[in-house]
């Protein structure tokens, strides 16, 4: 009985091998193993794709055309487009910007 069972886990081990060299699973074939994987490539190529996050640090403000702003550590003092962004209004306490999406976000000092 002992030398059959070595036979079914050799066996077993050397079926397993051969599905772990050609990127396959236990749950789906090989046609459905590329698909899951192109999604999960186009998805995280995707998120490399995505602006960073701007973080407003701070805010030096004496009025709408004298102001300086820190956006991701870097000052910025006119209105307009940049890399990824546009400034749109500055106030005392808040920025007013626009992504590239066209989203409008109001950032505030925290």
């Amino acid at each position: 009985m002992q030398d059959i069972s070595k036979i079914v886990v050799t066996s077993f081990i050397l079926s397993f091998g051969t599905l772990a060299s050609e990127q396959t699973s236990f749950f789906m074939n090989d046609l459905d193993s590329k698909k899951a994987l192109s999604l999960a490539k186009q998805s995280n190529k995707e998120e490399t794709q995505k602006i960073p996050e701007l973080k407003l640090s701070g805010i030096f403000f004496i009025d709408d055309q004298n102001w300086t702003i820190w956006l991701n550590d870097t000052a910025y003092s006119e209105y307009g487009q940049y890399e990824n962004f546009s400034i749109d209004a500055v106030s005392e306490s808040e920025v007013t910007i626009t992504n590239s999406d066209s989203e409008t976000v109001t950032l505030s000092v925290k």
